[in-house]
């Protein structure tokens, strides 16, 4: 028998990606692309699978997801491939692997430890091409890169306190030129975070210009303080969209504990720069709590020069203490973060330990603890925060998220950090969770799976992504959404979702009753130039 189909999913309720109406119908795969959506006999591939009942949908866009090192590691990526995740956006914050010289990343891969983790994996890559082709065909999921601004600076300045500028800002330029080129769909900021804190808002207007010229997208991880002073960051980063004239997109943008129920007030400005023609977009992730790494809490000077230079300096007894000081203005906050990685096995008795029961145990300030654990880890200290205790804030943040979703221009990002054995549980549940939010507040399906989908496929320039229609890569969900649901929690963060039955990548069956295949299709996105 000529069988014309790979696979047929039958009787599902389609939700297409675009935000229209739902409807149900079969659905063909044929060589990794859909064939068609309406009705096709049973006996017309080689397998069917019986969706009554379930929605049928895109692969969700994790637009924000820090599995730069963990998927060559780690390449079934059970953690994303379970919610549905069929695409991860990769380079975020402006701290990942590419383009950089030999010893640069030998250098960036010790000192993001604290984020990233530092697996044995070969670094025998320099260029974006050569990065982006370690994952093309060779891991579960899709993946989609942006150029790191650390990248940038580390290759021109390195980690020194200082904007680039003239010969130095021309280098920068040229080689995001080129990493653009070679298939990077954005420029990414990170710049609560060394060494991209040191740039000045005038160097990341001209290397925005490029990326206006590539018509890419500029990533924009805010900042808060620049050179001592606070300022606004919204401000800033509408005012590089202005001057380069480029697509400006906010990272994990939400409301917090401080400000529940106040999502307009929030967005007032951005709502306002969209209003007035600015190219904006925005995502978030549905928890209220942060995970990061140890190394942010460290004041600018203790940074400079990169990662030998930051132990030197943990290690020399009146710098360390110069250091504890400095950073004493920020015990508030530490006091409310909990150690999630700390991997060399001397201070697990402070692992899912606040900073301030980790002081009490050792007899010392929270400030002082850190700097000591920076040095003991070489500054693979990982940092998970604390969910609000009081019920009503949780429940206020919840119907904020919705609402913000509400815009047609919000998207979802996971910001997954995988590390540890209590990392955070949105890595696990983010995508499962907002599902089971859209049912149980009454939010459009619908227009869920289009933020998770079509609007990023969009924005990021991935035409074959994102919509459930003939031609399109066939990057499909399968879910009950009667039963959908997150389980990943603070106590137990890599706990899988239910009621996401089947997920496709490009064609190939990646998730069958809810288990992982082990199968790697996942492709470079956009395709790898010749």
């Amino acid at each position: 028998m000529n069988l014309m189909y790979d696979i047929v999913i039958r009787n599902g309720t389609i939700m297409d990606g675009t935000g229209n109406m739902a409807y149900v119908a079969d659905l063909a795969i044929k060589d990794g692309i859909i064939s068609g959506i309406g009705k096709f006999d049973e006996d017309s591939a080689k397998e069917c699978i019986d969706a009554t009942g379930h929605i049928v949908c895109p692969g969700f866009i994790d637009t924000h997801v820090h599995s730069d090192l963990d998927l060559l590691w780690d390449r079934q990526h059970a953690a994303g491939l379970l919610q549905g995740v069929t695409t991860e956006i990769l380079g975020q914050d402006g701290l990942s692997y590419a383009p950089l010289s030999a010893d640069n990343l030998r250098m960036y891969h010790l000192y993001l430890a604290g984020l990233n983790g530092a697996p044995p994996i070969p670094l025998d890559w320099s260029s974006v091409k050569e990065y982006r082709s370690k994952f093309d065909g060779k891991v579960s999921v899709n993946t989609v890169y942006q150029v790191p601004h650390g990248a940038l600076r580390l290759e021109t300045v390195g980690f020194q306190n200082v904007p680039l500028s003239d010969a130095m800002l021309d280098k920068a330029k040229e080689i995001l030129a080129i990493s653009l080129d070679e298939g990077a769909v954005a420029l990414s900021t990170g710049l609560s975070y060394y060494p991209g804190s040191y740039s000045d808002t005038t160097e990341l207007v001209e290397l925005s210009k490029v990326v206006a010229e590539k018509n890419k997208v500029y990533v924009t991880h805010l900042r808060t303080v620049f050179q001592g002073e606070r300022f606004d960051p919204v401000q800033e980063a509408l005012e590089i969209g202005r001057r380069a004239e480029c697509k400006v997109h906010f990272s994990h943008f939400r409301t917090n504990a401080r400000n529940a129920g106040r999502a307009d007030e929030l967005l007032a400005p951005i709502d306002e720069a969209y209003r007035n023609g600015l190219d904006l977009s925005l995502e978030l992730y549905p928890y209220p709590f942060f995970s990061s790494t140890g190394v942010i809490y460290l004041p600018p000077w203790a940074v400079e020069g990169g990662y030998d230079r930051v132990l030197e300096r943990l290690a020399t007894p009146e710098l360390l203490e110069a250091l504890s000081s400095a950073i004493e203005h920020e015990q508030h906050f530490l006091l409310g973060g909990t150690f999630s990685y700390l991997p060399s096995g001397k201070n697990d008795d402070l692992l899912g330990k606040t900073f301030g029961e980790g002081a009490r145990i050792r007899g010392i300030k929270p400030s002082r603890l850190l700097c000591e654990l920076l040095l003991e880890e070489k500054l693979a200290v990982g940092i998970c925060g604390q969910a609000p205790s009081e019920p009503r804030v949780v429940e206020r943040l919840e119907a904020d998220y919705l609402e913000l979703l509400s815009r047609p221009y919000y998207m979802v990002g996971s910001d997954a950090i995988y590390l540890g054995e209590t990392p955070h549980p949105r890595a696990y549940g983010t995508f499962p969770k907002l599902l089971r939010l859209s049912r149980e507040k009454g939010f459009s399906l619908e227009t869920m799976i289009n933020r998770m989908t079509k609007v990023p496929a969009d924005r990021f320039g991935l035409p074959d992504r994102g919509v459930l229609a003939p031609g399109k890569a066939a990057d499909i969900v399968i879910f009950n959404p009667r039963t959908v649901t997150d389980t990943a929690t603070i106590s137990c963060a890599r706990s899988a979702p239910k009621g996401i039955s089947y997920v496709f990548v490009n064609g190939v069956t990646a998730v069958r009753e809810e288990k992982p295949t082990g199968l790697f299709a996942g492709r470079a996105v956009p395709a790898i130039r010749k």
